[in-house]
Formats: structure tokens, C-alpha cells, sequence
């Protein structure tokens, strides 16, 4: 049996008659055969399984979607938004929306949240008591887009992912990471997913792994830059230090941990643009895998900005420098960070084999700070 088999039954709910008609017309264009009925107050014998509902700019923004869940507790309800501010999520998250579409929609968001519809498997199981953290992997794993809602107490909030990566959140206090971190320390929360890109804003720059692991405190196995081998950490204290090269740092998940740069650059600038950079090169590397390489550069000015892998790339670190364009390190650029890409990969498979708990190190001070807690 295939999902073409039966007819879709597809219940249209606008405020304004020409929106309907529209509506409709789009939808057969991307989906010939789908069976429209238009909304109305009184009882029906066809029962639709899925609802669009337009909703309108102002005060009366989410009543209709609200009459039509009360009409049809069961259905898949997509709500057509003209904006994506918190109000609209809220509406959502309420009638436990399937989806949620910008307006004015295009046929191609249509076609998506239909085929996802079809798709479905039509199980009534849910599955309670998932820790937050485990719902953002398993949406980071299937590269997701949309909307996680979140419901605790007098309080709520959301986490947008773009392909399974958050790149805004919100809750009634904080933006962007910090909302993340207090909707993982919710408990007894209810958890709303709404599909669709909502074309936020960024407020977040790392990945999702840097914002769990950065949660779950240090644990046995973990790699963070406290475990960081020293002489690492000294080459690239070394590095920045290099005639020409203004800023060198260790990222991790797109994330600045540890780094220095010259004083004519501004920290946080350095940090955020090396951060976005990294985010870009994830991005690739997933589309690509091993053929994507290991850095990426940019030109701004008379700047070249580049982020290398650093380490087993499962380990998520990078590192990132800054340096003045036409200048004789440019050339010699790459195999100094091969140098200490090697280092580490060499550290690393010695500390494996050799270090034991409790052992005290005897390494100079390194004069590179810690930039994220």
C-alpha cells in the first residue's frame, strides 16, 4: 500500500475566502488528486487528515487554529504564520501544530510538509520521560528543521535547529546559548516539536555537541582543553607569537576554548568570525565527508582568516589563526599547522598508552588563556 493509494483529505481554514481559494489552488498544483474541504464551524461527515490554517497579523492571530484543534482533535494541523516571533511559536506549541509555514507560503514549504505527511507512520505511541538533551541529538542526528518547544511550569521556550543544529533559542530571560542551557536545566517539561524553518535570526554560533558537553560536566572519556596535551597548547602559544600572524586559537564544535591574539584586534570579533568560519566548514564536511579536506579560508581586506581540523575530527577540534595577507608565513602556513595537527595526533595516542591517573606534569606555564568556561 502507498501513500497515493487513498485521496488526502485536506481541510483548508482561512479568515478571509480569497486566502482559501489561493490556498487551494496552490496545493493542487504541487499535489493533483489531494480532496479540499474549507472550513466551517458546523459538523462534517468527511473527516480531514490534515489541516492549513492561515493565520492573520493582529490580535486575532491563533483563535482560528484554536477553533479548528477543538473541531478536529486528531489532525495534523499546519499553521501558515506571517512571522515567526515567540507569539507564533507559543500559538504552535498550543494546538500542538505538525508544522509551521511562512506566509505568504511558497509551493515548494507546501510540497515539503505534505510529502512529510505521507511519510508518516501512522502510530499512535509516544514515548515520555526523554531527557531534552537526548531529543536535540536525536534531531541533530536526522538534521532537522524547526522548532522544539518547551513547557515547564509558568515558563516556556524554544530551540530553532537548521539542519540539526540550533542557531537560536529563546526563552523569557535569555537568547541564543544561555536559553539553552536554562531549557536543558528544566525538569517535568513538556517538549513540543513544530517542523519548518523559521528563518531566525542567529543568536548561536557553536554546534549542539558543544553546548551538551559544555553541560555535562567533565566525565570519564571526555576530551576537553584541560585534557588538551601541553605541547600542543605551547605550539599554538608559540604560533601566535609568529611575525604576521595576529590571533591563533583551539576550537572546539565551532566553539573559541583557549587562544591570544595581537593587540589590534578585538577578542570577541577574532573569536565570533573564526567560530562562524568553523560553523561553515562543519557544514560542508557533512555534505562532503573526507573529501571536503581539512580547512577553509578567508579572505577580508588584508586579513586571511583559516580554520584547520586539529585531532581525530570526532573529537571536534580545530584551530583557527589569523594572519596579514602577502606576508612569507602565508606560504609556510599550512605545513605549520599539519606540524601541530601531528603533535596532537602523537600526544594523544602517547597519553592513551601512558598516562595514568593522578600523575603530576612538569611542563612550563602557558601563557595562553581560556576563553569559554
Amino acid at each position: 500500500m502507498t501513500p497515493n493509494m487513498f485521496p488526502l483529505v485536506l481541510l483548508i481554514a482561512a479568515h478571509a475566502p480569497h486566502q482559501s481559494s489561493a490556498l487551494a489552488e496552490m496545493v493542487q498544483s504541487v499535489r493533483p488528486g489531494v480532496r479540499i474541504l474549507l472550513h466551517s464551524d458546523g459538523p462534517r461527515i468527511d473527516q480531514p487528515a490534515v489541516a492549513m490554517v492561515v493565520e492573520p497579523v493582529g490580535a486575532e492571530f491563533g483563535e482560528l487554529s484554536k477553533r479548528v484543534r477543538a473541531a478536529h482533535p486528531s489532525v495534523s494541523l499546519i499553521v501558515i504564520a506571517p512571522r515567526f516571533d515567540e507569539r507564533a511559536i507559543e500559538v504552535a506549541a498550543e494546538v500542538e501544530a505538525t508544522a509551521i509555514i511562512a506566509s505568504p507560503c511558497e509551493p515548494a514549504a507546501l510540497l515539503r510538509v505534505l510529502k512529510a505527511h505521507e511519510r508518516k507512520v501512522d502510530f499512535p505511541g509516544r514515548c515520555a520521560a526523554v531527557e531534552t538533551s537526548e531529543l536535540l541529538r536525536l534531531h541533530a542526528a536526522a538534521s532537522s528543521n524547526g522548532i522544539l518547544h518547551i513547557a515547564g511550569g509558568s515558563s516556556s521556550g524554544a530551540v530553532h535547529l537548521e539542519d540539526g543544529q540550533p542557531v537560536h533559542a529563546h526563552t523569557r530571560e535569555n537568547r541564543g546559548a544561555a536559553a539553552v542551557r536554562e531549557l536543558l536545566g528544566w525538569t517535568d517539561a513538556k517538549a513540543t516539536w513544530i517542523a519548518g524553518r523559521s528563518a531566525s535570526a542567529r543568536t548561536i554560533v557553536g554546534r549542539i555537541e558543544g553546548l551538551l558537553e559544555r553541560e555535562s560536566g567533565d566525565r570519564p572519556g571526555r576530551q576537553d582543553v584541560e585534557d588538551t596535551p601541553r605541547d600542543v597548547l605551547e605550539k599554538i602559544e608559540r604560533l601566535a607569537q609568529t611575525p604576521d600572524i595576529l590571533a591563533a586559537y583551539l576550537l572546539r564544535n565551532c566553539e573559541i576554548v583557549a587562544g591570544r591574539n595581537d593587540s589590534t584586534l578585538d577578542d570577541a570579533v577574532v573569536g565570533r568570525a573564526l567560530s562562524r568560519l568553523s560553523l561553515v566548514f562543519h557544514d560542508i564536511e557533512d555534505q562532503q565527508g573526507d573529501e571536503a579536506g581539512s580547512e577553509i579560508q578567508a579572505t577580508v581586506g588584508e586579513h586571511r582568516l583559516v580554520v584547520d581540523r586539529l585531532g581525530p575530527s570526532r573529537l571536534g577540534f580545530q584551530i583557527g589563526v589569523v594572519v596579514r595577507q602577502a606576508t612569507p608565513v602565508c606560504k609556510s602556513l599550512r605545513r605549520l599547522l599539519r606540524q601541530i595537527d601531528r603533535s596532537f595526533r602523537k600526544s594523544l595516542s602517547a597519553g592513551t598508552r601512558s598516562a595514568g591517573p593522578g600523575q603530576a606534569s612538569s611542563a612550563p606555564r602557558i601563557d595562553i588563556h581560556r576563553v569559554a568556561s
